[in-house]
């Protein structure tokens, strides 16, 4: 078994642990020594520098940065550069106001005090935070892995002493990351500096670390544990964010306690000691360590907060993640000084602020009583206060449950009993149609929407009077076309969204292509780093024979706040198409399809968002189809069996008005390839970057190279080849044999004519195109 990443095996099977501990240290959730008290002091994050730049613009430089050092964006665990801080009358207000967000638990320091928010200032030596997993279905194929996704305690240490500098605060990251198809379970961590504008981290400022640490730069210091588990849920992983001064220096430790059934283990993975002095023997200890809950001002670098957090979010580099199902609870607990006991945070809102992870579709509320944790659903991702600030929704749960046919309809709820589109938030609807959301109780909006069906709409109120169960039956209504993404999680879902078919070789399920208008913008929504939640077209698990013929553009106008502002001021068109998401299927014919295209974020380069996306699925085909690429057009992962022929690859401006904001912008890609067996003749690449296939598995990182084959033998054009029914015969150039491909870069000094096998100067790492194709004015040069 591989540990997330090529660089360490798993070593750590079951039960047994391996932890890095350190002679003469408390490890939380074994054993734990007494804090000392906090210093008293002005917190360094007092005041707001008047010359901090702004969060978005820092963003970019600091992931731009991230990407020149060859950063691996998936152990990367972004900060929220897309913030919207704000301090009213000394009070911090959350940096989230709609989903996708960190889900989980936040406390920013912010309390109700008869009825009216005062910020807070607190100190503590050691955070808790603890989740609990009863069952869990998280599925996206924009990020690292479709089933991938984080679990990150965030906190700010402040009073750490750095080269003789104690007014400093470091963002501590505690994150677990899991697996759930693998039932993986592996420890990370990052460490940011809070301290200035900048975020520039001291090259000397960490004295001695653990062995699979390392720094990116001048940027972060990633921490990667010698310890992973193999467990599925259920099972509660409690995570401990300690401070200490060990060896007269400020050092943090990286604990955990894993729970499964009656057995439990606990452990350090990872540790990170603060130069304090510069000198290999420090004449005394250094000043006390504390982290800081402060509800009064941001942080140094003027836009984040000193808050206490634990949350779900994407794997890493600013993704985010959809959850289709999920079960279980989060708690957060800090330990006053003096004590040995934890204690509940006095508030807390239902999401993490400084984190730029998100995720969709898990609904919260609070357990209520004197110890409340937050209790985790399927169901919209509404933000809210759960306890202790003013405002806070009523504590305990009350259930509603749905019976939506067609089941794959999507929902989207807002609180309220008038939909606000941009409050409302998506809420999954299992494969039975079955759907129960447990919310606090109040009164809530539902939209239910399919395309080619009549939409219908419902008030009710959670708790309240009324029927518990409601039935909500969409009637067919071809008249309104494609007006929202077309998903099936199951063979049994792909009636509803096909125009005819039986799912048969030789009758296979047309699915619908009348799109009459833009699609609703309520499916435009993204994170801060502007990774989508919706896929327009996502098959899941189908093996039913499924024709995507003349597929619709799911052009949509970003025109929902706060997304229609977001891509204004990053200089973004204010149009996008939403993407093509297969997973696991089998027998997907993408034929015959105009302007396939769409854009992606620059930070988001590295990831797996292209126009088509296949993870793991075989015998598919993708053939006739015109690629208009502003980004990526084409990513198969994990399959094999896959035809790609009678393709064209143009490349085209997204028209942004800063272009550099559009990733790949000038060097777009035509076709990644992460896997082997597949077939690619008779395609015109006309992009910068036509293929290639890498050598690192984007999922675990391994190493393994893809074999495809590029060409077929040469034969006459008029030969049939038959792939999922359809018939291939022709020659894209109109020549009179098939062969290849056409290359637009064959006869450059990368690619040189009659040197065979073309391979893009090398990206195709395996073979390559022995018969490229030739227009007839090229021949004899």
């Amino acid at each position: 078994m591989v540990a997330h990443g090529s660089r360490l095996a798993t070593v750590l099977i079951g039960v047994t642990v391996l932890a890095l501990l350190i002679p003469g240290t408390s490890v939380v959730g074994a054993t734990h020594a007494p804090a000392a008290a906090a210093p008293a002091l002005v917190p360094s994050s007092s005041a707001t520098p008047a010359s901090a730049p702004s969060a978005a613009s820092l963003g970019a430089s600091v992931v731009a940065r991230l990407h020149a050092d060859h950063a691996p964006m998936s152990d990367v665990f972004l900060p929220n550069f897309g913030a919207r801080t704000s301090v009213t009358n000394g009070v911090v207000q959350p940096l989230y106001s709609t989903a996708p967000a960190p889900m989980g638990l936040g406390d920013i320091g912010v309390v109700d005090e008869h009825g009216q928010n005062v910020g807070s200032i607190s100190y503590t030596r050691s955070v808790k935070a603890s989740v609990s997993f009863n069952s869990l279905d998280p599925l996206y194929l924009g990020a690292a892995g479709p089933d991938q996704f984080t679990i990150q305690e965030n906190t700010v240490l402040t009073h750490v002493d750095v080269l003789g500098d104690t007014a400093t605060d470091y963002w501590i990251q505690n994150v677990p990351v899991y697996y759930a198809g693998e039932d993986l379970l592996v420890f990370e961590d990052n460490i940011w500096n809070f301290s200035s504008p900048s975020l520039n981290f001291p090259s000397n400022g960490i004295y001695a670390h653990g062995p699979a640490s390392f720094f990116i730069g001048n940027e972060v210091y990633i921490g990667i544990g010698l310890v992973s588990y193999d467990v599925a849920p259920p099972f509660t992983i409690t995570m401990y964010n300690n401070a200490t001064v060990y060896q007269d220096r400020p050092t943090v430790f990286f604990n955990y306690t894993l729970t499964k059934g009656h057995s439990s283990v606990s452990g350090s993975y990872d540790f990170a000691e603060f130069n304090s002095t510069g000198l290999a023997a420090p004449t005394g200890p250094a000043p006390s360590p504390t982290y800081q809950i402060n509800g009064e001002s941001v942080n140094p670098t003027g836009f984040l907060l000193n808050d206490a957090e634990i949350m779900i979010g994407g794997p890493g580099g600013g993704s985010t993640t959809n959850f289709l199902g999920i079960s279980g609870s989060v708690g957060l607990w800090t330990l006053p000084n003096g004590s040995s006991r934890y204690a509940d945070v006095p508030s807390a809102y239902d999401f993490g602020t400084d984190t730029g992870e998100t995720s969709a579709g898990i609904a919260e509320y609070s357990s209520g009583g004197s110890s409340p944790v937050a209790e985790l659903g399927s169901g919209p991702s509404l933000l809210y206060p759960l306890w202790g600030v003013a405002g806070s929704v009523p504590s305990g749960g009350a259930s509603e449950t749905f019976d939506v046919s067609p089941s794959n309809a999507f929902v989207f709820i807002a609180p309220g009993g008038t939909f606000n589109s941009s409050a409302a938030a998506w809420a999954p609807v299992p494969t039975s149609g079955r759907a129960t959301y447990v919310l606090p109780p109040g009164e809530y909006s539902a939209e239910f929407l399919l395309a080619d069906h009549a939409p219908a709409a419902v008030t009710y109120r959670a708790g309240g009077p009324g029927p518990s169960t409601m039935s909500i039956s969409l009637r067919s209504d071809s008249r309104l076309g494609v007006y929202t993404p077309l998903w099936a999680l199951d063979n049994a879902q792909l009636a509803a969204i096909s125009s005819q078919g039986s799912g048969s070789a030789r009758d296979p399920y047309v699915l619908d292509n009348n799109q009459l208008s833009p699609i609703d913008p309520l499916f435009g929504e993204f994170n801060d780093y502007l990774f989508p939640v919706f896929p327009g077209i996502f098959l899941v698990g189908t093996t039913d024979y499924v024709s995507v013929e003349h597929a619709p553009t799911f052009e949509f106008s970003y025109a929902i706040q706060p997304e229609a502002a977001t891509v204004a001021a990053l200089g973004l068109p204010t149009t996008n198409d939403l993407e093509q998401n297969y997973y696991a299927v089998e027998h997907v014919s993408i034929v015959d399809a105009r302007n396939v295209t769409g854009w992606i974020f620059a930070d988001d380069a590295g990831f797996t968002e292209a126009s088509v996306v296949f993870w793991n699925s075989s015998y598919n085909l993708v053939a006739g189809n015109t690629f208009d690429v502003m980004s990526q057009a084409l990513i198969l992962f994990g399959g094999t069996g896959n035809t790609i022929w009678g393709n064209v690859f143009t490349p085209v401006s997204a028209g942004a008005p800063d272009p550099a904001a559009i990733g790949y912008n000038d060097s777009q890609f035509a076709l990644e390839l992460w896997e082997s067996g597949d077939l690619i003749y008779n395609n015109e690449f006309l992009t910068p970057i036509t293929a290639v296939t890498p050598t690192e598995n984007i999922y675990n990182g391994a190493l393994e190279i893809s074999s495809d084959v590029w060409n077929v033998t040469m034969q006459s054009s008029r030969n049939v080849r038959d792939v999922n029914g359809f018939d291939l015969s022709g020659n894209i150039l109109g020549l009179n044999y098939e062969g290849g491909n056409y290359w637009n870069n064959y006869g450059t000094p990368s690619d040189p004519t009659g040197v065979l096998p073309y391979n893009n100067g090398g990206y195709i790492t395996v073979g390559g195109d022995y018969l490229p194709l030739v227009p007839p004015s090229h021949h004899g040069h």
